[in-house]
């Protein structure tokens, strides 16, 4: 195993309230004032109404797989001693699709359609990620046809 960190995402000022929020473990995202439309990836104005104003709304933190991927090759030193590892898409109740991993379950469980909740990982003292898990034991599916 190696002592590298993660590979980690640069804290900018569009995404620093995201991170904060992350670090207290809350999952909050940009919500449009005037439309409601919450902005995944953040932005300065909302895609649909063009406004300025948002605030940051707490999410469930719920949702369900969209998508994912097996990886069996590193792409970092970090993932090295990780493989195989997932990475997946999740849906939020709120609307958002997220890139996330999923953990608490093996890769060969994992379906679309799979529902998830939020956890948050500590990774440094600035850095939390939200990976999500299975829902209830075992995780259920609400789309088993997939």
């Amino acid at each position: 195993m190696t002592n590298e960190q993660p590979p980690l995402p640069s804290i900018t000022p569009l995404y620093e309230p995201y991170y904060r929020y992350t670090r207290q473990h809350e999952l909050r995202m940009q919500r449009c004032r005037d439309c409601g439309h919450v902005r995944y990836p953040f932005a300065a104005l909302c895609p649909v109404c063009h406004s300025e104003g948002a605030e940051w709304s707490r999410m469930s933190g719920r949702g369900a797989v969209a998508s994912f991927a097996i990886c069996h090759q590193a792409f970092h030193p970090w993932f090295q001693s990780r493989l195989p590892y997932n990475v997946a898409l999740v849906d939020l109740e709120e609307g958002p699709r997220v890139p996330t991993n999923i953990v608490g379950v093996r890769n060969e469980d994992i379906r679309i359609g799979m529902s998830v909740e939020a956890e948050f990982e500590d990774v440094t003292d600035e850095i939390t990620l939200v990976k999500f898990r299975p829902r209830g034991p075992g995780g259920k599916q609400d789309n088993p046809a997939h």
